[in-house]
Protein backbone atom coordinates (compact mmCIF):
# COMPACT_ATOMS: atom_id res chain seq x y z
CA UNK A 1 0.00 0.00 0.00
CA UNK A 2 1.19 3.59 -1.17
CA UNK A 3 0.69 6.71 1.04
CA UNK A 4 -1.34 8.03 -2.28
CA UNK A 5 -3.82 4.86 -1.73
CA UNK A 6 -5.17 6.04 1.59
CA UNK A 7 -7.17 8.96 -0.50
CA UNK A 8 -8.64 6.49 -3.15
CA UNK A 9 -12.43 7.09 -3.27
CA UNK A 10 -11.94 10.04 -0.18
CA UNK A 11 -13.24 13.37 -0.17
CA UNK A 12 -10.41 15.99 0.53
CA UNK A 13 -10.45 19.57 1.44
CA UNK A 14 -7.25 21.55 1.41
CA UNK A 15 -7.39 25.24 2.65
CA UNK A 16 -4.93 27.30 0.85
CA UNK A 17 -4.92 24.68 -1.69
CA UNK A 18 -3.87 27.58 -4.65
CA UNK A 19 -1.00 28.71 -2.33
CA UNK A 20 2.57 27.19 -2.14
CA UNK A 21 2.35 23.91 -0.43
CA UNK A 22 -1.14 23.90 -0.88
CA UNK A 23 -0.80 23.94 -4.47
CA UNK A 24 1.81 21.09 -4.57
CA UNK A 25 -0.43 18.73 -2.46
CA UNK A 26 -3.13 19.41 -4.93
CA UNK A 27 -1.29 18.50 -7.85
CA UNK A 28 -0.13 15.07 -5.66
CA UNK A 29 -3.47 14.20 -4.85
CA UNK A 30 -5.18 14.73 -8.12
CA UNK A 31 -3.81 12.17 -9.74
CA UNK A 32 -6.10 10.25 -7.47
CA UNK A 33 -9.72 9.32 -7.94
CA UNK A 34 -11.04 11.29 -5.04
CA UNK A 35 -13.02 14.26 -4.68
CA UNK A 36 -10.78 17.01 -4.10
CA UNK A 37 -11.84 20.45 -3.19
CA UNK A 38 -9.30 23.49 -3.32
CA UNK A 39 -10.69 26.43 -0.30
CA UNK A 40 -9.64 29.59 -1.55
CA UNK A 41 -10.80 32.93 0.17
CA UNK A 42 -10.30 34.84 -3.22
CA UNK A 43 -12.59 34.18 -6.56
CA UNK A 44 -10.04 36.03 -9.15
CA UNK A 45 -7.35 33.29 -9.60
CA UNK A 46 -8.92 30.13 -11.06
CA UNK A 47 -5.70 27.77 -11.07
CA UNK A 48 -6.23 24.07 -10.66
CA UNK A 49 -4.08 21.25 -11.14
CA UNK A 50 -2.97 19.67 -14.37
CA UNK A 51 -4.34 16.82 -16.10
CA UNK A 52 -5.87 14.60 -13.19
CA UNK A 53 -8.19 11.85 -12.34
CA UNK A 54 -9.85 13.61 -8.98
CA UNK A 55 -12.99 15.49 -9.65
CA UNK A 56 -11.46 18.57 -8.64
CA UNK A 57 -13.51 21.68 -7.61
CA UNK A 58 -12.46 25.10 -5.93
CA UNK A 59 -14.89 27.00 -3.76
CA UNK A 60 -14.33 30.29 -1.92
CA UNK A 61 -15.00 31.01 1.47
CA UNK A 62 -13.03 32.48 4.72
CA UNK A 63 -11.78 30.02 6.93
CA UNK A 64 -11.90 32.65 9.82
CA UNK A 65 -15.68 32.38 9.66
CA UNK A 66 -18.29 29.75 11.07
CA UNK A 67 -20.33 29.23 8.10
CA UNK A 68 -17.67 28.51 5.75
CA UNK A 69 -16.66 25.28 7.40
CA UNK A 70 -20.40 24.68 8.21
CA UNK A 71 -20.77 25.16 4.07
CA UNK A 72 -17.19 23.01 2.95
CA UNK A 73 -17.28 20.06 5.63
CA UNK A 74 -20.18 17.61 5.09
CA UNK A 75 -18.94 14.56 3.64
CA UNK A 76 -14.85 15.60 3.72
CA UNK A 77 -12.63 12.62 4.61
CA UNK A 78 -9.44 14.57 4.99
CA UNK A 79 -9.12 18.38 5.77
CA UNK A 80 -5.07 19.60 4.89
CA UNK A 81 -5.23 22.57 6.68
CA UNK A 82 -2.88 25.11 5.08
CA UNK A 83 -4.37 28.63 4.85
CA UNK A 84 -2.87 31.15 6.79
CA UNK A 85 -1.62 34.97 6.61
CA UNK A 86 2.56 35.76 7.93
CA UNK A 87 2.98 39.19 9.09
CA UNK A 88 5.85 40.97 10.65
CA UNK A 89 5.86 43.61 12.66
CA UNK A 90 5.27 47.11 11.27
CA UNK A 91 3.09 50.17 11.83
CA UNK A 92 0.23 48.80 10.39
CA UNK A 93 0.52 45.28 11.92
CA UNK A 94 -2.70 44.31 13.99
CA UNK A 95 -2.22 41.40 15.93
CA UNK A 96 -6.15 40.86 16.46
CA UNK A 97 -6.36 40.34 12.47
CA UNK A 98 -3.09 37.88 13.07
CA UNK A 99 -5.66 35.69 15.22
CA UNK A 100 -8.75 36.20 13.23
CA UNK A 101 -6.65 34.58 10.27
CA UNK A 102 -3.97 32.08 12.00
CA UNK A 103 -5.90 30.86 15.39
CA UNK A 104 -9.71 31.21 14.63
CA UNK A 105 -10.07 29.14 11.85
CA UNK A 106 -8.57 26.03 13.71
CA UNK A 107 -10.86 26.66 16.41
CA UNK A 108 -13.82 27.16 13.70
CA UNK A 109 -12.79 24.06 11.94
CA UNK A 110 -12.51 22.04 15.20
CA UNK A 111 -15.72 23.39 17.06
CA UNK A 112 -18.06 22.97 13.64
CA UNK A 113 -16.94 18.96 13.70
CA UNK A 114 -17.67 18.59 17.31
CA UNK A 115 -21.24 20.40 16.91
CA UNK A 116 -21.76 18.77 13.73
CA UNK A 117 -20.58 15.39 14.42
CA UNK A 118 -18.17 15.53 11.62
CA UNK A 119 -14.98 13.20 11.47
CA UNK A 120 -12.51 14.22 9.10
CA UNK A 121 -9.07 13.54 9.69
CA UNK A 122 -7.19 16.92 9.71
CA UNK A 123 -3.82 17.69 9.03
CA UNK A 124 -2.36 21.17 10.29
CA UNK A 125 0.30 22.68 8.73
CA UNK A 126 2.57 24.69 11.93
CA UNK A 127 5.97 25.44 11.85
CA UNK A 128 9.33 25.12 13.89
CA UNK A 129 9.30 28.86 14.44
CA UNK A 130 7.62 27.98 17.46
CA UNK A 131 10.52 26.78 19.09
CA UNK A 132 12.45 30.08 18.77
CA UNK A 133 15.78 30.51 19.80
CA UNK A 134 16.67 26.43 20.85
CA UNK A 135 19.59 26.57 22.90
CA UNK A 136 20.21 22.85 21.94
CA UNK A 137 20.29 21.45 18.62
CA UNK A 138 18.55 19.37 16.83
CA UNK A 139 15.29 20.08 17.91
CA UNK A 140 12.94 17.58 18.54
CA UNK A 141 9.32 17.30 20.12
CA UNK A 142 10.43 17.07 23.74
CA UNK A 143 12.75 21.02 22.82
CA UNK A 144 10.54 24.07 24.80
CA UNK A 145 8.40 25.83 22.86
CA UNK A 146 9.53 29.50 23.03
CA UNK A 147 7.59 31.31 20.17
CA UNK A 148 8.96 34.94 19.32
CA UNK A 149 6.25 37.08 17.19
CA UNK A 150 2.40 36.84 17.22
CA UNK A 151 2.39 34.72 14.38
CA UNK A 152 4.19 31.83 15.93
CA UNK A 153 1.92 32.62 19.37
CA UNK A 154 -1.51 31.52 17.24
CA UNK A 155 0.53 28.77 15.47
CA UNK A 156 1.20 27.13 18.69
CA UNK A 157 -2.37 28.21 20.12
CA UNK A 158 -3.98 26.56 16.65
CA UNK A 159 -1.85 23.29 17.94
CA UNK A 160 -2.91 23.43 21.35
CA UNK A 161 -6.81 23.90 19.84
CA UNK A 162 -5.94 20.75 18.19
CA UNK A 163 -4.54 18.64 20.89
CA UNK A 164 -7.54 19.09 23.47
CA UNK A 165 -9.80 18.31 20.77
CA UNK A 166 -8.70 15.09 19.86
CA UNK A 167 -8.02 14.30 23.12
CA UNK A 168 -11.12 15.60 24.70
CA UNK A 169 -13.77 14.97 21.80
CA UNK A 170 -11.53 12.07 19.65
CA UNK A 171 -11.42 14.42 16.77
CA UNK A 172 -8.36 12.87 14.34
CA UNK A 173 -5.64 15.12 13.97
CA UNK A 174 -2.33 16.05 13.56
CA UNK A 175 0.36 18.74 13.83
CA UNK A 176 3.26 19.56 11.31
CA UNK A 177 5.76 21.63 12.47
CA UNK A 178 7.82 22.58 9.13
CA UNK A 179 11.33 24.03 8.80
CA UNK A 180 12.56 26.37 5.84
CA UNK A 181 10.71 24.36 2.71
CA UNK A 182 12.00 25.31 -0.65
CA UNK A 183 11.72 24.39 -3.68
CA UNK A 184 9.73 24.01 -7.02
CA UNK A 185 5.54 24.08 -6.81
CA UNK A 186 2.74 23.57 -9.33
CA UNK A 187 1.65 27.31 -8.97
CA UNK A 188 4.29 28.98 -10.29
CA UNK A 189 3.44 32.63 -8.90
CA UNK A 190 3.59 31.39 -5.33
CA UNK A 191 7.40 30.27 -5.73
CA UNK A 192 8.73 33.69 -4.42
CA UNK A 193 7.24 33.18 -1.06
CA UNK A 194 9.96 31.27 0.16
CA UNK A 195 13.52 32.42 0.68
CA UNK A 196 15.89 30.03 -1.01
CA UNK A 197 13.61 29.92 -3.54
CA UNK A 198 13.84 33.99 -3.77
CA UNK A 199 17.14 33.94 -3.48
CA UNK A 200 18.24 31.03 -6.56
CA UNK A 201 15.76 33.64 -8.62
CA UNK A 202 17.98 36.27 -7.94
CA UNK A 203 21.34 34.73 -8.59
CA UNK A 204 20.15 33.41 -11.47
CA UNK A 205 19.40 37.53 -12.82
CA UNK A 206 22.65 37.72 -12.07
CA UNK A 207 21.69 39.80 -8.94
CA UNK A 208 24.54 40.20 -5.96
CA UNK A 209 23.21 37.66 -2.58
CA UNK A 210 23.39 39.48 0.28
CA UNK A 211 23.83 38.07 3.84
CA UNK A 212 23.52 39.76 6.75
CA UNK A 213 24.43 39.37 10.54
CA UNK A 214 22.75 36.35 11.11
CA UNK A 215 25.46 34.72 8.16
CA UNK A 216 26.82 32.27 10.46
CA UNK A 217 22.68 31.03 11.69
CA UNK A 218 22.18 27.71 11.13
CA UNK A 219 19.19 26.40 8.81
CA UNK A 220 17.26 23.23 7.86
CA UNK A 221 15.61 23.80 4.01
CA UNK A 222 13.43 20.74 3.56
CA UNK A 223 12.61 20.48 -0.07
CA UNK A 224 8.79 20.71 -1.44
CA UNK A 225 8.57 16.95 -2.47
CA UNK A 226 9.47 15.90 1.39
CA UNK A 227 7.00 18.13 2.93
CA UNK A 228 4.08 16.76 0.64
CA UNK A 229 5.40 13.23 1.45
CA UNK A 230 4.86 13.90 5.18
CA UNK A 231 1.35 15.59 4.77
CA UNK A 232 0.09 12.25 2.33
CA UNK A 233 1.56 10.41 5.22
CA UNK A 234 0.13 12.45 8.42
CA UNK A 235 -3.31 12.32 6.31
CA UNK A 236 -3.16 8.30 6.46
CA UNK A 237 -2.27 7.72 9.84
CA UNK A 238 -4.34 10.63 11.40
CA UNK A 239 -5.83 8.74 14.08
CA UNK A 240 -3.40 5.79 14.42
CA UNK A 241 0.06 8.26 15.45
CA UNK A 242 0.75 8.10 18.86
CA UNK A 243 1.58 12.32 18.87
CA UNK A 244 0.06 14.97 18.16
CA UNK A 245 2.75 17.10 17.27
CA UNK A 246 5.96 15.94 15.04
CA UNK A 247 9.25 18.32 13.25
CA UNK A 248 9.10 17.87 10.13
CA UNK A 249 13.13 19.22 7.93
CA UNK A 250 15.71 17.65 6.09
CA UNK A 251 18.08 17.04 9.41
CA UNK A 252 20.66 18.81 7.99
CA UNK A 253 21.98 22.07 8.80
CA UNK A 254 23.93 24.43 6.90
CA UNK A 255 24.81 28.04 7.72
CA UNK A 256 22.77 30.53 5.61
CA UNK A 257 26.15 31.87 4.21
CA UNK A 258 27.28 28.25 2.95
CA UNK A 259 23.79 27.88 1.50
CA UNK A 260 23.99 30.89 -0.42
CA UNK A 261 27.41 30.17 -1.73
CA UNK A 262 26.04 26.68 -2.32
CA UNK A 263 23.67 28.55 -4.72
CA UNK A 264 26.14 30.83 -5.95
CA UNK A 265 28.39 28.09 -6.69
CA UNK A 266 25.40 26.12 -8.58
CA UNK A 267 24.22 28.64 -10.37
CA UNK A 268 27.71 29.87 -11.22
CA UNK A 269 28.84 26.66 -13.30
CA UNK A 270 25.47 26.48 -14.96
CA UNK A 271 25.75 30.13 -16.30
CA UNK A 272 29.13 29.95 -16.54
CA UNK A 273 29.75 33.36 -14.37
CA UNK A 274 30.83 33.95 -11.02
CA UNK A 275 27.91 34.98 -8.96
CA UNK A 276 28.72 37.36 -6.41
CA UNK A 277 27.63 36.54 -2.23
CA UNK A 278 27.94 40.05 -0.83
CA UNK A 279 27.12 41.52 3.15
CA UNK A 280 25.40 44.04 4.75
CA UNK A 281 25.74 44.25 8.62
CA UNK A 282 23.56 47.60 8.34
CA UNK A 283 20.30 45.85 8.15
CA UNK A 284 18.52 45.03 11.36
CA UNK A 285 17.40 41.65 12.06
CA UNK A 286 14.79 40.53 14.24
CA UNK A 287 15.71 38.60 17.43
CA UNK A 288 13.83 35.29 15.33
CA UNK A 289 16.03 35.46 12.35
CA UNK A 290 18.97 35.10 14.79
CA UNK A 291 17.79 31.10 15.22
CA UNK A 292 19.34 27.97 14.64
CA UNK A 293 17.55 24.97 13.49
CA UNK A 294 17.92 21.54 12.72
CA UNK A 295 14.98 18.96 13.21
CA UNK A 296 15.23 15.79 14.50
CA UNK A 297 12.59 13.96 12.89
CA UNK A 298 13.03 10.39 14.61
CA UNK A 299 9.79 10.78 16.11
CA UNK A 300 7.87 11.04 12.80
CA UNK A 301 10.24 8.23 10.95
CA UNK A 302 9.47 5.93 13.67
CA UNK A 303 5.76 6.64 13.64
CA UNK A 304 4.49 6.64 10.05
CA UNK A 305 8.18 4.93 8.21
CA UNK A 306 8.56 8.64 6.66
CA UNK A 307 11.76 10.34 5.88
CA UNK A 308 13.43 13.36 4.25
CA UNK A 309 14.94 12.35 0.57
CA UNK A 310 16.27 15.38 -0.82
CA UNK A 311 19.86 16.54 0.09
CA UNK A 312 20.17 20.64 0.12
CA UNK A 313 22.74 20.80 -3.26
CA UNK A 314 20.39 18.34 -4.83
CA UNK A 315 17.63 20.40 -4.04
CA UNK A 316 18.46 23.58 -4.97
CA UNK A 317 20.11 22.38 -8.63
CA UNK A 318 17.15 20.96 -8.83
CA UNK A 319 15.28 24.48 -8.11
CA UNK A 320 17.12 26.29 -10.24
CA UNK A 321 16.95 24.20 -13.66
CA UNK A 322 13.08 23.97 -12.55
CA UNK A 323 13.24 28.05 -12.37
CA UNK A 324 15.16 28.02 -15.69
CA UNK A 325 12.69 25.97 -17.42
CA UNK A 326 9.80 27.85 -16.53
CA UNK A 327 11.60 31.18 -17.79
CA UNK A 328 12.21 29.31 -21.22
CA UNK A 329 8.41 28.50 -21.33
CA UNK A 330 7.55 32.24 -20.66
CA UNK A 331 9.77 33.24 -23.96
Amino acid sequence: MTEMDAYQGHTILITGGRGYIGSALAEALAGVDCKLILLDQSPEDAWRPAAHAADVSVQVGDVSLRETWERVLPEVDVVFHLAAKEYFYRSDYDPELDYRLNALPILHLLETCRMENHQPKIVFASSANLYGLADKLPVNETTRDDPLTMWAIHKLTSERYVRLYAEQFGIDAISLRLANVYGPTARWSTMDRMVLNRVVSMALDGKQIMTFTNRDCIRDYVFLDDVISAFLVAGGCCGSAPDSVYVIGSGEGQSIAHTWQMIADTVGATRGKTVSVGRDDSVKIEPLEQRNFVADTALFEDATGWKPMMKLEQGIDRTMRAIISNSERQL
